[in-house]
């Protein structure tokens, strides 16, 4: 009877350690190119091998074409550049979400700045998106005093990732003031390219 309860002892414990020694291995696995086990850092966050998630910043150039004949503070084609910011968060189904402000400085006004929402679509290292929010146009008026006239801004872009952290882009904006404070209507459109550093990226070259 001894010997059984001694057997009997012996293949409980070694069938305990049988699927300990797995289930620590498979968090190892799991988890090996972070460092360490699941059991010890906790839940992993989601991250596909590309990712837009992340704060970002950049600069950008282009020109604005008036769409209407009576504009008087921008003229029919202007260059413009500015700097941009803001920040992303990619889904699981690659749905991008974001939000992003900008100034842009150009002849005629003292300065064109947007607040905008951002929804995309990530195609891996391609990401393209709408974009809306609202303008603010720096001028003077007619009698050379500084105003400021709030509008709208709506378009779309793509952007494509030449780097973990560096991506390429162009942009078509439409902007449209009632020149309630400037005294003109003002709706025109803008085309920029971009160059945008992000700081959710590994720093390395996409494979």
């Amino acid at each position: 009877m001894n010997n059984f309860k001694r057997l009997s002892f012996g293949l409980v414990s070694a069938m305990a350690l049988g699927a300990a020694v797995p289930s620590a291995n498979a968090a190892d696995v799991y988890n090996g190119d972070r460092g360490g086990s699941i059991k010890d850092t906790g839940p992993v966050e989601y991250l596909p091998a590309i990712t837009w998630t992340g704060f970002y910043f950049g600069g950008h150039a282009g020109a604005s074409f008036a769409d209407n004949e009576d504009v008087d503070v921008i003229d029919d084609a202007e260059f413009l550049a500015g700097m941009h910011l803001g920040y992303n968060w990619q889904t699981q189904r690659n749905f991008v979400i974001g939000v992003e402000g900008d100034v842009d400085f150009l002849d005629g006004i003292d300065y064109l700045a947007t607040v905008r929402g951002r929804l995309g679509y990530s195609f891996g290292p391609t990401l393209a998106y709408v974009t809306g929010g609202a303008a603010f146009l720096g001028a003077q008026d007619g009698a050379g005093d500084d105003v400021t006239d709030t509008g709208y801004v709506a378009g779309l872009g793509i952007e494509r990732k030449i780097r973990d952290n560096i991506s390429i882009g162009a942009e078509a904006l439409y902007y449209g003031f009632d020149g309630e404070d400037t005294g003109e209507e003002n709706n025109f459109f803008a085309a920029r390219a971009r160059l945008t550093y992000h700081f959710g990226g590994r720093g390395g070259a996409l494979k």
